[in-house]
């Protein structure tokens, strides 16, 4: 693999070049694999900031997951009936019960999904309705999924795996995230969970459901 550097996309405050080698070993195993699969979309950290940000290795292009805090216009926070408003006009509908867990005070945003392992952080309803881009285009985040989805059409057939065809994949809904894994629910059945890891592709039962989680703090 040749030795290239990387710019850190955070410019305002980091910006630091460095050479692939200073990865840490799961960085620099992930962007092997990536570049072996010439996949043009995944997470790594920055050694010296340590922050996550996009990358492409197909374009050797990073790009900030942030936005630089001082352009960053102060905007009053979004209303439930705004927030519903642009989940509507995405045609993303999210399962009553748990619409009702995210706007109640009995919300937590850290779930255990694996014992003993790092917890999963969920979206709460603004973070779910933030835009985020993939692969140059621009979904809500609730519909993340559509992009990866998306990204991964040149890779792998439609029929993707024995649970997902990249069509059924597109119309899950995202949820949370541990590191670069996504927690999302099946757009079939509205009630089971999954993990979706960007590195490879792979998705894996979470062995917990919508309603668990929503009645998880009752």
């Amino acid at each position: 693999m040749i030795e290239k550097e990387i710019t850190c996309p955070y410019t305002w405050d980091c910006g630091q070049k460095f050479e692939i080698c200073k990865l840490s070993e799961y960085d620099y195993d992930f962007l092997q694999s990536a570049i072996d699969k010439e996949m043009s979309f995944m997470f790594i950290h920055c050694p010296e900031c340590l922050r996550r940000f996009q990358f492409n290795p197909v374009e050797w292009k990073a790009k900030a997951s942030l936005s630089d805090p001082s352009k960053k216009n102060i905007q009053k926070p979004k209303t439930i009936k705004e927030l519903t408003s642009v989940l509507k006009k995405a045609k993303v509908e999210i399962p009553e019960s748990y619409f009702n867990y995210l706007t109640s005070d009995k919300f937590n945003s850290e779930l255990e999904v694996f014992k003993g392992q790092g917890k999963f952080h969920l979206y709460n309803l603004d973070e779910l309705c933030e835009e985020v881009n993939i692969d140059g285009n621009s979904y809500l985040r609730i519909e993340s999924l559509k992009g990866y989805a998306k990204s991964l059409e040149d890779i792998f057939e439609e029929e993707y795996t024995d649970e997902f065809s990249l069509s059924e994949l597109s119309v899950c809904l995202t949820l949370g995230f541990e590191n670069t894994q996504v927690l999302f629910l099946d757009g079939k059945d509205k009630n089971t969970i999954w993990i979706f890891h960007p590195d490879g592709g792979d998705i894996e039962p979470a062995k917990i459901t919508l309603d668990e989680i929503a009645n998880k703090n009752k």
